[in-house]
């Protein structure tokens, strides 16, 4: 090709928040070094860091477009922030001569809809997850409901119009191939991670080790935040029955919002704050923290939308070689973790099944070097950064040679 692919990339999450700094930015730095000419329009929520970026980005030759994230009043503040969108969109698209308009999500699908189709341009939904689905399941909407029809109506419009779907799971691939919403391409690419930033050592890990007294301690580790998805009571019940056998077990949990509920929560199931750790931790740093833990854990609670799911800590506990411990019905993590023997899927939330698979992980561990290195093999194997970038450069060219 003689003309270099220029894309631009649309999201609703902040380019200053963690997700997008492990789910967006490196995909486009990865892009822009295949040559992909990327333009980046993102909604901020702050301004703290924002010249630092602009200047780490225009290293990387992409262009950075930023608007003011806008909450309440909800409804209105969103369908404002679209109509922005799609204005600024508009506007890089024609000046820039855009040949694809990349959406992240539904939200900014929306938008990048109307721009491909006001400017004739190809269009790509990364779909992440179904909106209306989540938020029914959440709780945040009631099915029935006005808004729930309406997104969900929507969602379908965007899927069967859009010229390329991107997908983080099989499990969401099978469904949508298998219903009236799409039939045809549709590329699975999962939540990946940069491997040579996780691979790296720092005398970091020591001094976190240190402060947070880890030393002898058997350390189950979770990260992210809490409430809504994350079945924060369930991982402390299986603490607490694995730490009943695993007489040094400590539990860390690192959430950068949510301290105050994890402390409440610990309290209620009367944990001893001798046994657990609750902190945050710098997304930059997040290596590090992972390299304390001998086994990451995370609970979500298990729902047809989450069949879309690719926490990103699966990824970033794997290329540490943290083996796992995780509920079933998420995406395809508990299908990766049984095929590759990385670790222990709960399958019931009680006494008797956290307790069998404490004593199946810890007979998972013996030969500590080999599940370490499956589960660094398999980060490699599937969830390298580098396979994710191809992959979505594939995506480019097949719709610009098409």
């Amino acid at each position: 090709m003689t003309n270099p692919i220029k894309a631009l990339f649309i999201s609703y999450n902040g380019a200053l928040e963690p997700l997008i700094q492990s789910q967006g930015i490196p995909y486009l730095k990865g892009l822009s070094d295949k040559g992909v000419k990327c333009f980046l329009l993102s909604f901020e929520k702050r301004e703290e860091g924002a010249l630092e970026l602009k200047k780490e980005l225009e290293c990387h030759g992409i262009k950075w477009y930023r608007l003011k994230y806008h909450k309440r009043p909800t409804l209105p503040a969103t369908l404002f922030d679209i109509l922005s969108g799609i204005v600024s969109g508009m506007y890089i698209a024609v000046s820039k001569d855009i040949n694809i308009v990349h959406s992240r999500a539904t939200v900014p699908a929306l938008m990048g809809y109307v721009i491909a189709k006001l400017t004739g341009k190809k269009f790509i939904f990364d779909v992440r997850g179904l909106m209306a689905e989540e938020y029914a399941d959440g709780g945040m909407w009631k099915r029935g409901s006005l808004l729930y029809k309406v997104t969900s109506r929507i969602e379908k419009k965007l899927l069967k119009k859009a010229d390329s779907l991107i997908v983080i799971t099989e499990n969401i691939k099978e469904c949508l191939t298998n219903d009236d919403r799409k039939k045809q391409n549709i590329t699975v690419i999962p939540c990946c991670v940069d491997i040579d930033k996780f691979s790296e050592e720092c005398n970091l890990t020591k001094t976190l080790k240190e402060k947070y007294k880890l030393s002898g301690k058997f350390v189950f580790l979770y990260i992210g935040s809490v409430g809504t998805w994350y079945l924060l009571e369930e991982m402390i019940d299986f603490f607490i029955a694995a730490k009943s056998i695993i007489n040094n077990a400590h539990f860390l949990i690192l959430t950068h919002i949510d301290k105050d509920m994890v402390i409440s929560a610990c309290k209620r199931k009367k944990l001893s704050f001798n046994d657990v750790t609750v902190d945050n931790a710098e997304f930059s740093n997040m290596p590090y923290y992972i390299k304390l833990a001998d086994v990451g854990i995370f609970f979500i609670k298990p729902c047809f939308s989450k069949r879309s799911s690719c926490p990103t800590k699966f990824a970033e506990y794997l290329v540490c070689g943290l083996p796992l411990v995780i509920n079933s019905g998420i995406g395809d993590t508990d299908k990766i973790v049984k095929d590759y023997k990385l670790g222990v899927v709960i399958d019931k939330f009680n006494q008797g099944s956290y307790l069998s698979n404490t004593y199946q992980l810890l007979e998972l561990m013996k030969e500590k070097g080999a599940i370490s290195n499956r589960c660094k093999k398999t980060a490699k194997d599937i969830f390298s950064l580098d396979i994710g970038v191809s992959k979505y450069f594939d995506v480019y060219r097949s719709l610009i040679c098409n």
